[in-house]
């Protein structure tokens, strides 16, 4: 009897009837740890973000436990739970792990994140639900009874579940990690580009940012004549192909030079296998571009570990004569890096490799006058106006095949092979633009030199 007696009080708090209290800190748990943490996500993730459910239930777990103490402690944990999911936010939008993200976070002045009006309302979200935060985690919300507990469960739960089923159809675009047992190919390797470096031509490899294959016939049109452009055709033999791709730019960069799936943190000793060691040992001089910063993924460190011998990147090429660009990446404008590179190879003494990693095709691309994607036109009036992002992002790729055309028609320009490949689909916001795109595979051109025609005697 006396353990019945001590049972009863205990069944009757967990399973009493709803009472007033009791919903008004459920509410307000909901209101803090389900609403506002998500909210600064929740305009992309209607337009088709990536899977959030795992974010959904760490919110439900940091707020059942945060709820229980102090202010202070509450205002720490939804700080750093909210600082969490930005990251992993971003990182996953473009294709990247947390600790690519952090190993940046430093650089972070480099970047002009007001450039972009994404985000821009991406950071006032932020701060606004930051200060809502403030103001609501004063008030109670610790769960009291099981009640109040399973209502807890079942609105994760269910919420949960709403952002799986919304974003399964698209969850191969996002958080693409190559298996342990995936097959290595590469353009580099379709193209069997060793064999092009016969040491009687210069060879180059051009990765472009976010250049992905079109799923879409109109974009998929386009993209094939910017790159068979008559300027380009009528000095080269053109292919055309594609290659499997697994998360971001850097892993892209490793993909090309280095013929595995990897990435740079990996690289810490001389890697004599990488493409740049292996030409300069066959008696080529190895040069890289890039026209953002060196410390942006610790390229200043790793480009001379796989074999490059010189590295042009911002301040070198902006100082040569390349213009300014600005963009959320500002940096030297890739339509004027070209030049640069002709130049260096036409006054080559030995045969050269050439490798430019492009910058300005980096998204988000803004609207304006330096990089000429204001008034885009590329695709048609109606998917020019309905997608502005991919409109730009054609702009940039134009601009970049027209400087590689004026480059190889200047007199002078020595016999070179250029090899163009996408390092990664472009990661856009709206799922619409992004499922334009192929969640797999990248193009690639090959554009073996052809002498010019003599003219009949």
């Amino acid at each position: 009897m006396l353990h019945m007696t001590a049972v009863k009080p205990l069944a009757s708090r967990a399973f009493a009837p709803a009472d007033g209290a009791g919903l008004t800190a459920f509410l307000n748990w909901a209101l803090c740890w389900m609403l506002l943490p998500n909210l600064p996500f929740l305009p992309i993730t209607i337009m088709g973000g990536p899977m959030r459910a795992p974010e959904i239930w760490l919110c439900a777990a940091v707020g059942f436990v945060a709820s229980w103490f102090g202010y202070w402690v509450r205002l720490s944990a939804f700080f750093g739970l909210l600082a969490y999911l930005t990251l992993v936010f971003i990182a996953s939008m473009f294709n990247m792990h947390v600790s690519m993200i952090l190993s940046v976070i430093a650089l972070v002045l480099d970047l002009r994140p007001a450039a972009s009006p994404e985000y821009m309302i991406g950071g006032g979200l932020l701060i606004l639900v930051l200060a809502l935060a403030a103001r609501q985690l004063r008030r109670p919300a610790n769960l009291r009874g099981l009640q109040w507990m399973a209502a807890a469960a079942a609105l994760t739960f269910s919420l949960a579940q709403a952002d799986y089923i919304r974003a399964r159809d698209g969850a191969t675009s996002y958080n693409r990690l190559a298996p342990a047992d995936a097959p290595f190919t590469s353009a580099t390797q379709q193209t069997d580009f060793l064999k092009l470096a016969n040491g009687k031509r210069h060879v180059m490899v051009v990765v472009v940012e976010a250049m992905g294959l079109p799923t879409e016939a109109t974009l998929r049109t386009r993209l094939g004549a910017i790159w068979t452009r008559p300027e380009l055709a009528a000095r080269f033999e053109i292919s055309q192909g594609s290659t499997t791709f697994y998360n971001s730019t850097t892993k892209g960069e490793i993909r090309e030079l280095c013929q595995r799936w990897g990435d740079y943190p990996e690289i810490v000793t001389p890697d004599p296998d990488c493409l740049p060691a292996t030409l300069a040992r066959r008696g080529y001089a190895t040069h890289a571009y890039h026209g953002f910063s060196p410390k942006f993924f610790d390229r200043d460190r790793w480009y001379p570990l796989i074999g490059f011998e010189r590295m042009s990147f911002r301040g070198t090429l902006e100082a040569a004569g390349a213009g300014h660009c600005p963009n959320v990446f500002p940096g030297a404008c890739d339509r004027h890096i070209p030049r640069l590179i002709g130049r260096d190879l036409a006054a080559a003494k030995q045969p050269q490799f050439v490798y430019w990693l492009t910058l300005n095709s980096h998204l988000p691309v803004v609207a304006n006058a330096a990089l000429r994607t204001d008034n885009c036109r590329q695709l048609g009036p109606l998917l020019d106006g309905d997608y502005p992002q991919v409109c730009r992002l054609f702009a940039i790729w134009d601009d970049t095949a027209a400087a590689l055309a004026d480059m190889a028609s200047r007199p002078g320009f020595p016999p070179t092979d250029i090899l163009i490949v996408g390092d990664h689909m472009p990661p856009f916001t709206q799922q619409k633009s992004r499922m334009m795109f192929d969640s797999t595979k990248v193009p690639w051109v090959l554009l073996r030199y052809r002498p010019p025609e003599r003219p009949a005697e």
